[in-house]
């Protein structure tokens, strides 16, 4: 993986694995880097003249998790996530690695020159559990109860601090967080990016360090903990302090996910047999290549053997599929879309968590028909979430766009009782002026609005010939200092 270099560099490397990536943040990002930082300086300035700018307030969205669960997040306009990218990647050196190595946490921080694979972490997280499992007869695992909502927003501007951020930065932090949640102390920490995730990774730093923790090893990847001794007793004396711990900063443990194991009670998701770990490594190597690029030695890791793909055309076929076995699926089983594609409506409606696997899988089926048939039958779906509705608008923009689908599916992802404004705003931005998407465009643009419907808008036009364009994107650009920074980008790219 090449050395990320600039805060641009790091904006790009996670774009795709964001909850809810905009091309609108791309697009302004990519071609006005030097005005969004100026905007950013003109947001923290106590200058009199400078007091209309602001951070934002940010559009509230709920991305779907496994078994019908919503995660509660936001979407951060371009300015704001700019400047969350920037001030991580300024401070990058401030995430270190843990201190020793029986007490330690997995995870999201710069090593080298470049941000920790997810994948990887987590496998070296799994692979500390079961090293650990083999050593220590007792093990207590438990997770924080809506961890990245329930951050104060002072707890994370004191820990910044600590972290030995020089006083700028930590201010800078401080007043980001309070604009941008309007001035609520808690659910304010963005979830979803890089940037996001290392902070609240490093944030829980303090409960394996603390000195009252006696059990013989401490493994801890983002929220997920295990404890292993020896004495179980020492685990539940632990196991107290840790609560109390976490009590300070006004987090809780999860009483649903709290596991008490030993070595005579064997887990069910240890029971994986080795054609599956064989398949989940596959995956990883895979997904480890497809990061940088490398699309040839992501196809080369996933040749599978004929054990393997028996067990996948086993699972295909099961009455009652469980939704790791469909991410499975529809991650190593590429190579073979005809056996998945007629089960791809059937993922689509069960798991509303893999429209982002979904919209990947597309990239390998030849025949667009075939994916206009599928979405379209998808998108009657009274019940989709707004997840599956942005995920169906970038199935629409990168396969469908020249097919007889598109038209109809605009409509029915648009006009969605469920949809949302990041939802359409993901249809306005696509860069195309057909189907009546330039009219829709032009509606937001001189409604004198400053909010996603506008600003995905006024990025939707950036294909439109200047004499076409200007004139709109000026009375957008007069509704507010953020409308004017975007109108000034797509006017000069």
């Amino acid at each position: 993986m090449p050395e990320v270099k600039s805060t641009k560099e790091f904006f790009e490397y996670d774009y795709f694995s964001a909850l809810f990536p905009m091309e609108t943040c791309r697009f302004l990002i990519e071609n006005g880097e030097k005005r969004i930082r100026d905007h950013i300086k003109k947001c923290l300035s106590e200058k009199p003249e400078d007091g209309a700018f602001q951070f934002m307030a940010q559009t509230r969205v709920y991305a779907s998790k496994p078994k019908n669960h919503l995660r509660r997040t936001v979407k951060l306009d371009p300015v704001s996530e700019f400047f969350l990218y920037d001030v991580v990647y300024q401070n990058r050196s401030r995430f270190r690695k843990p201190f020793k190595d029986d007490k330690k946490h997995f995870g999201y921080r710069f090593e080298v020159g470049e941000p920790l694979s997810a994948s990887s972490s987590y496998k070296g997280f799994k692979q500390a559990q079961s090293a650990y499992e083999a050593l220590y007869d007792h093990s207590l695992s438990f997770d924080v109860a809506s961890y990245f909502n329930g951050i104060y927003h002072h707890d994370i501007v004191s820990w910044f601090a600590n972290a030995g951020a020089n006083a700028k930065d930590v201010n800078s932090l401080g007043t980001f967080l309070r604009q941008i949640n309007s001035g609520r102390s808690i659910d304010c920490w963005p979830q979803g990016i890089y940037p996001a995730k290392m902070v609240g990774n490093d944030f829980l730093r303090f409960v394996e360090q603390h000195h009252a923790i006696k059990s013989s090893a401490i493994v801890r990847f983002m929220d997920d903990f295990c404890l292993y001794s020896d004495d179980p007793e020492a685990l539940t004396i632990d196991f107290h302090s840790i609560q109390k711990l976490l009590g300070q900063k006004g987090l809780s443990v999860n009483p649903s996910k709290t596991k008490i194991g030993a070595k005579d009670g064997t887990k069910i998701e240890e029971e994986v047999d080795d054609v599956k770990a064989s398949l989940l490594a596959k995956r990883r190597i895979a997904d480890k290549h497809a990061y940088v690029d490398d699309f040839e030695a992501a196809l080369e890791a996933l040749q599978l053997t004929e054990e393997e793909l028996q067990y996948i055309r086993t699972l295909l076929h099961a009455e009652h599929l469980e939704e790791e076995d469909a991410e499975l699926i529809l991650s190593v089983f590429r190579d073979y879309t005809e056996e998945v594609r007629p089960h791809l409506a059937g993922f689509a409606r069960a798991f509303p968590h893999l429209a982002k696997n979904i919209w990947s899988f597309c990239k390998h089926l030849e025949d667009n028909e075939i994916i206009g048939q599928f979405l379209e039958e998808s998108a009657d779906n009274s019940g989709l979430q707004e997840y599956q509705l942005f995920w169906f608008a970038w199935i629409l923009q990168d396969f469908l766009m020249d097919t007889e689908f598109a038209p109809r599916i605009i409509g029915k992802l648009y006009d969605h009782k469920n949809a949302t404004d990041i939802s359409k705003a993901k249809i306005l931005e696509i860069p195309d002026n057909r189907y009546g998407l330039l009219e829709m465009r032009d509606g937001h643009l001189v409604a004198g609005r400053s909010d996603w419907l506008a600003w995905a808008s006024a990025v939707g036009h950036r294909n439109l010939l200047p004499i076409s364009r200007n004139h709109k994107l000026e009375y957008f650009g007069n509704s507010s200092q953020m409308n004017f920074l975007i109108k000034s980008i797509v006017t000069d790219a």
